[in-house]
């Protein structure tokens, strides 16, 4: 068995693919690695400029764009290693993140995955830890000029966990996609991305099982790497968000995911509450 997969799921990005490939590469993990790409874009390929200049890396061609959950689903199911690096391909590594995140992991046997800090490409702090959203999110999210109020700017800014400096290592409700680090036998637990969800809502769905299996979900900032993001959702007026197909995917995981989860308590707090009276029942 290998020590780590790094799992990427790629679409039409090539460039920054190959940055991101070049960046393991130069990152030099002193462990036993494999690097697996999903091929999402049949119109699009990529395994031959993979082939020639990063022939360690392995390419999984699907005829079909799986969307992100079920193709790192794919690559999940090929991998070998003790943990999974979930990945996109628009990150910016640094030698030792996977070591710190690795080592954390071992130290820690009861956390099921972890998240660096990720930072913007100004090395600005990217919100990357969150609170599970609630409807009220989205509508202070999305309607015109309505952060402009208080109470739905205070909405977006606790969901983004704004009120943490993001310098401590603690417990969070859900972490971005972009880059967690997963032990492979809590996967074995709890299960994959939930494939009903094509893209969006699919991280947060899987850190919310991982909480209720009893998986501890953290935010771990001693790790940084660079994330090229674009909320390609956010861009432009109302109306054309609206327009865009992926809105119209993110509406339709968002309420998958509300419908998926009505009336259920947020299982971290369950999970701290439980954990508290187990301490105090040995003391």
């Amino acid at each position: 068995m290998k020590e780590l997969s790094i799992l990427i799921v790629h679409y039409n990005t090539p460039g920054l693919l190959r940055q991101t490939l070049k960046g393991i590469r130069l990152s030099r993990p002193e462990f036993d690695y494999e690097v697996i790409v999903v091929d999402n874009n049949k119109n699009m390929r990529i395994d031959q400029m993979v082939k020639n200049e990063f022939p360690d890396v392995r390419v999984l061609l699907s005829e079909e764009n799986l969307g992100f959950g079920r193709g790192m689903n794919a690559a999940i199911e090929a991998a070998e290693g003790k943990y999974v690096f979930i990945g996109n391909p628009d990150i910016c590594l640094f030698p030792g993140v996977f070591e710190e995140l690795v080592t954390y992991m071992d130290a820690h046997p009861d956390v099921g995955m972890v998240g660096p800090k990720l930072l913007n490409p100004d090395a600005s702090v990217q919100y990357s830890c969150y609170r599970f959203s609630t409807p009220s999110v989205i509508l202070s999210r999305r309607l015109p000029f309505a952060q402009r109020f208080k109470k739905p700017r205070a909405v977006v800014d606790r969901y983004l966990m704004k009120d943490f400096d993001h310098e401590e290592i603690r417990e969070v409700d859900y972490l971005l996609g972009a880059a967690i680090l997963v032990r492979g036998k809590a996967v074995e637990e709890v299960g994959v991305f939930d494939p009903e969800f094509f893209m969006y809502f699919e991280d947060q769905d899987l850190c919310r099982r991982f909480w209720k299996a009893g998986w501890r979900v953290i935010y771990h900032p001693k790790a940084e790497l660079i994330h090229y993001h674009r909320r390609e959702t956010a861009e432009g007026s109302f109306l054309s968000q609206l327009k865009n197909p992926l809105t119209r995917i993110q509406m339709q995981s968002a309420l998958y995911y509300y419908k998926k989860y009505k009336g259920e308590s947020n299982p971290r707090h369950m999970h701290t509450r439980q954990s508290h009276a187990s301490r105090l029942e040995l003391s």
